[in-house]
Parts: C-alpha cells; sequence; structure tokens
C-alpha cells in the first residue's frame, strides 16, 4: 500500500505538469508578460522532478518531504488557478471558469487528486505508529 500512494501520486504530479507543458506550448508563453510563461514551464518542471522523487527516494525523511513538496506544489497551483480569475488577474492576466477546457479542469483535478493522495499517505503513516514515510 505504501508504494501505491507514491505512485499515484506521481502519476498525478505527471499528469498536471503536463498539462502545464501543453498549456505553455500552445498560448501561454506567448502571453506579452514573460513571467506568466515562465511560471507554466516552472511548474512542468517541478511537477517532473516531484514525480520522480516520489517514486525514487527510499530515505524515510526525503519521502515525507518529496510529499510536501507535492502539496505544497499543488496547493500553489491551485492558488495561481484562483489569483487568475480575479478582476487583476495574475501577473496582469486574467483567466474565467476553467479555460483553456480541457487543460485548466485537468490540471485541477490533478492538483486536488495530490492534495488528497499525498496528505492521506502522511496521514496514514502516522496512525500505523510509524514514521511518516508516505506509505
Amino acid at each position: 500500500m505504501s508504494r501505491w500512494f507514491r505512485v499515484v501520486g506521481a502519476a498525478l504530479s505527471v499528469v498536471g505538469g503536463a498539462a502545464h507543458l501543453w498549456l505553455y506550448r500552445h498560448g501561454y508563453r506567448d502571453v506579452p508578460n514573460a513571467n506568466l510563461g515562465r511560471s507554466f514551464l516552472g511548474h512542468a518542471a517541478a511537477s517532473g522532478f516531484i514525480a520522480v522523487a516520489l517514486v525514487v527516494v527510499k530515505d524515510p525523511l526525503w519521502k515525507v518531504l518529496s510529499g510536501l513538496a507535492g502539496i505544497g506544489l499543488a496547493i500553489a497551483g491551485l492558488g495561481a488557478i484562483a489569483i487568475s480569475r480575479t478582476s487583476t488577474g495574475l501577473f496582469g492576466f486574467s483567466e474565467h471558469g476553467l479555460q483553456p477546457s480541457p487543460q485548466g479542469a485537468i490540471v485541477v483535478g490533478a492538483e486536488i487528486g495530490m492534495i488528497v493522495i499525498l496528505a492521506l499517505a502522511l496521514f496514514i503513516g502516522r496512525q500505523t505508529g510509524r514514521p511518516s514515510t508516505l506509505h
């Protein structure tokens, strides 16, 4: 069961990262504010790094840290989505709803899934009496 949480968390990270990369390549790199495009590219790279860490690391502390990093990245991504739906937007850029579709919905689903799976893994690790190692 411990490997299952890490593999599912890694898969969700890859899905979210791939959606961010697709969005970058198909429009967001051309937005006049370069910070917006770079943030999509950075999110995709971080997602890949976290996915590898979730599956590869063996040390219990690093398992916990990679899980927390995944949760943090997902929360940051959801926060950026929320900010970009405001009137001021993110880096001055605003979207509406879950546009672009379906990638917006894919990103939201993957990031919510990451938070749930990785938080459950950390919680279950604590409940079993073992160190929280993303069981």
